[in-house]
């Protein structure tokens, strides 16, 4: 099996050079988009940009409202349900992000801007070119100067480091429930578990910090489960809980929001894939979602 996490690297400066649509964001940006499609989504909210995620069937614009969309398969029914949402309300100030199938279609039959990226691989290897694209987007759109080749170098500076680790890692989920928290980095906790889940076929959830230190951390005090709390990002209170609830405290390498977001999502591929080793699983194969997918396309 190819590891796609150890060519994000490559992945990173091709994206850097696909060219995007001039965009101008209004009062309100909107994003459209589920599961690897959806995660950079929430991403540019980690990165403290005002985006309203719409992981769903359905979507609310107006005429204030400029909308990203992305599925990096072009077939998923939610996206595309949630886009035809947004264009019965009449309104068309949308980019599209997407390798081919029914959205890109739509996007070329609506005259919508499109983004045109690699097809041939899982979508939650598509990263690099979903995210890079999203920054150029969203660079231009509310000039926040952001350096996308930090995307890059956050994997080439952290890979011989993370490749290291997330054997380490792996060892230590494995036979434990692993349960992600940040308060800085909500989106990247939830992509670890998003990753175990698919390529390990591994149970793994996320939650946010303060939130969960009024509620979830009361689970921790009588060790009635194999949980496992890993505590990601750089703010004081996840040092504060994970020194309560003895977790695991990965800090980032770097300081620098997009190194960090880079890599961190460069951690979570590679620990998933040692995971999936240790079990013996086929990270390609998945057995539940395509079920699902053919119940809600129908």
């Amino acid at each position: 099996m190819i590891n796609y996490y150890l060519e994000w690297e490559k992945f990173f400066e091709e994206a850097i050079k696909l060219e995007v649509p001039d965009f101008k964001a209004k009062e309100k940006l909107i994003y459209l988009g589920i599961g690897g499609s959806g995660i950079p989504g929430r991403l540019l909210q980690d990165l403290g940009i005002d985006v309203r995620i719409y992981r769903g069937f359905h979507a609310k614009s107006d005429v204030n409202t400029s909308a990203l969309v992305v599925s990096y398969s072009g077939t998923t029914t939610e996206t595309i349900t949630a886009l035809m949402d947004v264009l019965r309300q009449g309104y068309y100030d949308i980019v599209v992000i997407t390798s081919d199938g029914h959205l890109e279609k739509i996007a070329q039959e609506k005259n919508l801007k499109l983004v045109k990226i690699p097809k041939g691989l899982q979508t939650r290897y598509s990263f690099p070119y979903i995210f890079t694209t999203l920054i150029k987007l969203v660079n231009n759109a509310l000039g926040l100067g952001l350096n996308v080749t930090e995307l890059k170098d956050g994997v080439s500076e952290g890979k011989e480091r993370y490749v290291i680790y997330s054997k380490e890692l792996a060892e230590k989920i494995n036979g434990k429930i692993p349960v992600f928290y940040s308060n800085d980095y909500v989106g990247v906790a939830e992509r670890f578990k998003q990753e175990l889940n698919e390529n390990a076929k591994y149970p793994a959830f996320y939650d946010e910090l303060p939130e969960a230190n009024h509620n979830e951390i009361e689970s921790y005090a009588k060790g009635r489960a194999p949980l496992l709390p890993i505590i990601l990002g750089l703010s004081e209170i996840n040092d504060l809980t994970a020194e309560v609830i003895n977790a695991i405290r990965i800090k980032p390498l770097f300081t620098r929001p997009l190194k960090i977001i880079s890599s961190l999502l460069l951690l979570a591929g590679l620990t998933s894939l040692e995971l999936a080793q240790r079990l013996s699983e086929d990270p390609e194969k998945l057995y539940l979602i395509p079920q699902i997918r053919s119940k809600t396309s129908s």
